[in-house]
Protein backbone atom coordinates (compact mmCIF):
# COMPACT_ATOMS: atom_id res chain seq x y z
CA UNK A 1 0.00 0.00 0.00
CA UNK A 2 1.13 3.35 -1.21
CA UNK A 3 1.98 5.65 1.51
CA UNK A 4 -0.64 8.48 0.26
CA UNK A 5 -3.19 5.87 0.99
CA UNK A 6 -2.07 4.70 4.27
CA UNK A 7 -2.15 8.35 5.79
CA UNK A 8 -5.56 8.69 3.59
CA UNK A 9 -7.29 5.41 4.79
CA UNK A 10 -6.33 6.89 8.63
CA UNK A 11 -7.74 9.78 8.23
CA UNK A 12 -10.70 8.83 7.04
CA UNK A 13 -10.92 6.72 9.94
CA UNK A 14 -9.98 9.59 12.41
CA UNK A 15 -12.75 11.44 10.53
CA UNK A 16 -15.95 8.59 11.14
CA UNK A 17 -14.65 7.70 15.10
CA UNK A 18 -15.08 11.78 15.84
CA UNK A 19 -18.69 11.69 14.03
CA UNK A 20 -19.69 8.28 15.31
CA UNK A 21 -18.34 9.85 18.77
CA UNK A 22 -20.81 12.24 18.13
CA UNK A 23 -24.00 10.76 17.38
CA UNK A 24 -23.48 8.25 20.25
CA UNK A 25 -23.39 11.14 22.80
CA UNK A 26 -26.48 12.56 20.95
CA UNK A 27 -28.27 9.20 21.30
CA UNK A 28 -27.13 8.68 24.87
CA UNK A 29 -27.68 12.42 26.24
CA UNK A 30 -30.56 12.91 23.96
CA UNK A 31 -29.80 16.56 24.62
CA UNK A 32 -29.05 18.46 21.28
CA UNK A 33 -27.08 21.43 23.14
CA UNK A 34 -24.28 22.94 21.37
CA UNK A 35 -24.71 21.13 17.99
CA UNK A 36 -26.47 23.08 15.38
CA UNK A 37 -28.48 21.09 12.86
CA UNK A 38 -27.79 23.71 10.12
CA UNK A 39 -24.37 23.51 9.81
CA UNK A 40 -24.33 19.74 9.60
CA UNK A 41 -27.07 19.87 6.81
CA UNK A 42 -24.59 22.36 5.13
CA UNK A 43 -21.52 20.19 6.16
CA UNK A 44 -24.16 17.58 4.48
CA UNK A 45 -24.21 19.58 1.36
CA UNK A 46 -20.30 20.55 1.24
CA UNK A 47 -19.79 16.78 0.96
CA UNK A 48 -22.22 16.06 -1.22
CA UNK A 49 -20.31 17.72 -3.60
CA UNK A 50 -17.25 16.81 -2.84
CA UNK A 51 -18.00 13.37 -3.25
CA UNK A 52 -18.60 13.70 -6.53
CA UNK A 53 -15.43 15.13 -7.17
CA UNK A 54 -14.19 12.69 -5.48
CA UNK A 55 -15.95 9.74 -7.27
CA UNK A 56 -14.83 11.89 -10.65
CA UNK A 57 -10.78 11.15 -9.59
CA UNK A 58 -12.02 7.37 -8.49
CA UNK A 59 -10.29 7.82 -5.32
CA UNK A 60 -11.77 5.39 -2.87
CA UNK A 61 -10.80 6.57 0.12
CA UNK A 62 -11.68 10.11 -0.70
CA UNK A 63 -15.48 8.68 -2.08
CA UNK A 64 -15.60 6.75 1.56
CA UNK A 65 -14.86 9.61 3.31
CA UNK A 66 -17.66 11.68 1.79
CA UNK A 67 -20.13 9.56 2.21
CA UNK A 68 -19.63 8.69 5.59
CA UNK A 69 -19.56 12.35 6.55
CA UNK A 70 -22.92 12.68 5.10
CA UNK A 71 -24.54 10.14 6.44
CA UNK A 72 -22.86 11.34 9.81
CA UNK A 73 -24.18 14.79 8.92
CA UNK A 74 -27.99 14.13 8.30
CA UNK A 75 -28.17 12.08 11.36
CA UNK A 76 -26.70 14.42 13.69
CA UNK A 77 -28.95 17.12 12.23
CA UNK A 78 -32.18 14.81 12.62
CA UNK A 79 -31.04 13.84 15.92
CA UNK A 80 -30.59 17.39 17.13
CA UNK A 81 -33.91 18.40 15.53
CA UNK A 82 -35.93 15.72 17.40
CA UNK A 83 -34.16 16.05 20.72
CA UNK A 84 -34.83 19.66 20.94
CA UNK A 85 -38.25 19.15 19.89
CA UNK A 86 -39.22 16.81 22.62
CA UNK A 87 -37.75 18.55 25.28
CA UNK A 88 -40.48 19.75 27.46
CA UNK A 89 -41.11 23.01 29.14
CA UNK A 90 -41.44 21.01 32.55
CA UNK A 91 -38.10 19.78 31.72
CA UNK A 92 -35.91 22.99 30.66
CA UNK A 93 -37.31 24.09 33.98
CA UNK A 94 -34.92 22.06 35.83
Amino acid sequence: MKLHMLTGSLGTGLVMVGYITQVVRLARTHRAEGVSARDQLLWAVASGLLLVHAMGMESVVFTVLMISQIVCCVLIAAMATIYRRSESPRRSRR
